[in-house]
Formats: structure tokens, C-alpha cells, sequence
């Protein structure tokens, strides 16, 4: 355990810049060993953990910008690494510095707070619920629809919502789950199959799932946990299947990625744990773990290729993670989590970013860490406009 002196001391050395190599080591090891149920932070700086980040953060950017010549910026570089993942939770990787940063007005400065726990649920009849976004998931019950911690998921009129039907009462109803852009939401099915919605999402799904396969319906992204079930009519293993644009899959027991946004160019199913079947108007393939099935929308052009897994799942553990990734492709995923548009004033800069950072940061933080590459980008109007 730190005593509390010796990382006031290390944090106004900090933001004096003049920290050693074992100082800033001793600094981002006790930042990492943070945990809100047992860490108590010192009494000289605010009252929460979030407002500390950004002060530090913003000390570290005020004296980067306010010496632009290279050479400052080299020795710098240090204290940028590291703040970036002391601040951010960030592991981020330069070719090298740019002449100076982009420049910012300080006029003109804006902040979007980070996407949280937001959904709906559309119900057979039409009624379109709120979901909690002091909650992170619904289970789908027996009789009954609940939260993670056992409450009731009500409508306004303060009726519940059913879950599970009975198979000798009524046929199975359909559900629709979705998550705005700035959202995202999880959700255990009737089979106990669990799923995380990323932001801009929706779930189609059966209050009971009946049949030969156990089917739901995806369009954006979403982390599918199968729970391994046995027919009740056939004794066989039964089938789960998720249908999006010009694809299915069809798994038993696995863990799996997939993402069909409309607005990318191909559906990509990733998988962890177990094995799928990926099929397309191309054919099928069966996937092994740490491969990646790409199918272009309308379920033309069937490949796969080997993949970290992380890189596509780490957003379900609440980080982006990106290797030599595109700045279009980077701000694709920002303008969900954040709800923003991107403009680009000219063309698309042909920059590639490496690295995490974690998505419970607000827009300016991820914002700064394109400005240190030089990347000059204003936000107007939930806009964000990258400059030639």
C-alpha cells in the first residue's frame, strides 16, 4: 500500500514534469492497483477518481502544447507514454512525433461524456420500454422478464413484462432488444444464452425458443456466450443460430464476435470458444478459434482469415483496441460509442493507430490522443470535422 504523501508528492512532480524513470514507474503501478472498493485517494486532490484522471491528463496536454519544438516533444515523450496509460488506461504506439500538435481552440472546446448502459425493449404489441440504465442487463425468466438484480422490467403503465411462456400455453412471442449509438446493453436469453449489445444494435428474439434451432436475429454488434442445450423433441444437441445481412451462423456451445453494422462494408463473425458454421451465399465454412469469417453485405464474398480475438471483443470489457487501424476505421467505432458524426474537410488522412484505451473516458481525452498525432480534428455540434 502507498503512503498517501509519498503520491501527492509523485503527483506534483508530475505535473511539474519533473519525474524520474522510477518515479513514474512507482506512479503507474499504484494508478493500475486503483479499485474503487478498496482505494481511497488522497484527501489534497478531487473527490473522485474520473475528475483526477482528467486533471492530470489535462496538465500533461497543456505542457505539450505550450512547447511545440521537437526536441521538447522527444523528452516529453515519456511523461505522454505513460500519462497515456496512467489517464486513459491507454497502451499507445507512435512511429514518431509530429513537428508539433495539432492546434486546439481553446474557444471552441467541447466534451461528450462516454457511452453508458442504455437500451429498449419493443415488445409483440408495440409498447417500447426504457430500460434501467442503472442496470446492464434483463434475464429472460420463466413467466417473467427481470434485471441482473431480480427487479421487474416494467412498462410505464407499471405492467411487467413477460419471459419465458410455457410450451402448453400460447405459441412464443418476438422481442426486439436495441441499443442507440452511445448505448450498450446486455441480455440473457431462455436457453441462458448470454449476450453483450454494442452500441447501435438491435437483438430479435423469441420469448421461447421452439423448433429444431434456437433462432435470433442481429443487425450490429454483439458478443454471444451459447449456452450448450440438448433437444427436448429430438435429443440431439440443439442448433443456435444468429441471422444477419447475407449470413448465418450456426453454433452449439461457443463464444463468439459478430459485427453487421449496415453501414460497413462486410459482416465479420470472430471466434473465441467452440466452433460455428458460417454460411453465405458463397457457401459455408466452419470456423476453429482465432479465425474471422468475412462476408461482404448481401452474403457475397465468403474468407477467413486467423486474428487476434481480442482486437474484436475487447469492447465487451469496456476498451477499444486497435492495430495499424485506419483513422476512418478508428472513428467509425468512436462516433457509435460517442453519438457523433464524422465530416472530413478533404481527404481521409491515411494515419494508422495502435493501442487501447479504455471507452468509459470521455470524447476530449480520445480526442487529444489524435491531436498528438498531429490528426486536427474540432467538434461542432456532436460534429466531429477532421481537417486537411
Amino acid at each position: 500500500m502507498y503512503q498517501e504523501n509519498t503520491i501527492d508528492n509523485l503527483l506534483a512532480k508530475l505535473a511539474a514534469g519533473t519525474l524520474t524513470n522510477e518515479e513514474l514507474a512507482i506512479l503507474i503501478d499504484w494508478y493500475n492497483s486503483l479499485d474503487d472498493t478498496q482505494t481511497v485517494l488522497p484527501a489534497a486532490h478531487q473527490n473522485t477518481e474520473a475528475q483526477l484522471k482528467a486533471r492530470m491528463y489535462r496538465q500533461l496536454m497543456a505542457k505539450v502544447r505550450t512547447k511545440p519544438k521537437r526536441s521538447v516533444l522527444i523528452r516529453m515523450m515519456p511523461y505522454a507514454a505513460a500519462i497515456l496509460v496512467v489517464v486513459l488506461g491507454v497502451g499507445y504506439f507512435w512511429t514518431g512525433w509530429p513537428e508539433k500538435a495539432a492546434p486546439v481552440d481553446p474557444q471552441a472546446v467541447q466534451d461528450i461524456p462516454p457511452g453508458r448502459n442504455r437500451a429498449t425493449l419493443t415488445l409483440t404489441d408495440g409498447r417500447v420500454i426504457d430500460l434501467s440504465e442503472e442496470q446492464e442487463g434483463i434475464i429472460v425468466g420463466k413467466g417473467i422478464t427481470t434485471y441482473a438484480d431480480g427487479s421487474n422490467v416494467v412498462d410505464q403503465a407499471g405492467l411487467m413484462v413477460e419471459g419465458s411462456i410455457p410450451e402448453r400455453s400460447q405459441s412464443a412471442t418476438t422481442y426486439q432488444l436495441s441499443t442507440p449509438r452511445g448505448g450498450t446493453y446486455q441480455i440473457t436469453l431462455p436457453d441462458g444464452t448470454r449476450v453483450w449489445l454494442n452500441a447501435g444494435s438491435l437483438l430479435t428474439y423469441p420469448s421461447r425458443f421452439e423448433g429444431e434451432r434456437r433462432i435470433v436475429e442481429l443487425t450490429g454488434e454483439a458478443y454471444f456466450d451459447v449456452r450448450e442445450q440438448v433437444s427436448s423433441s429430438t435429443g440431439a444437441l440443439w442448433p443456435f443460430v444468429v441471422l444477419s445481412d447475407g449470413q448465418q451462423i450456426e453454433v452449439l456451445g461457443t463464444e463468439f464476435n459478430v459485427s453487421a453494422y449496415p453501414d460497413d462494408a462486410e459482416t465479420k463473425t470472430t471466434l473465441v470458444t467452440g466452433r460455428v458454421r458460417v454460411g453465405s451465399n458463397e457457401g459455408a465454412i466452419l470456423l476453429q478459434p482465432g479465425e474471422q469469417a468475412q462476408v461482404s453485405i448481401g452474403g457475397l464474398g465468403l474468407r477467413v482469415d486467423p486474428v487476434d480475438t481480442e482486437l474484436f471483443v475487447a469492447w465487451k470489457s469496456g476498451k477499444f483496441h486497435f492495430r495499424k487501424t485506419p483513422l476512418a476505421d478508428v472513428l467509425k467505432q468512436v462516433s457509435r460509442w460517442y453519438d457523433v458524426e464524422v465530416a472530413y474537410n478533404g481527404e481521409i488522412p491515411e494515419e494508422t493507430f495502435s493501442g487501447k484505451i479504455r471507452r468509459d473516458v470521455s470524447l476530449m481525452g480520445v480526442l487529444d490522443i489524435l491531436r498528438l498525432s498531429a490528426i486536427n480534428v474540432e467538434l461542432k455540434d456532436r460534429i466531429l470535422i477532421i481537417n486537411q
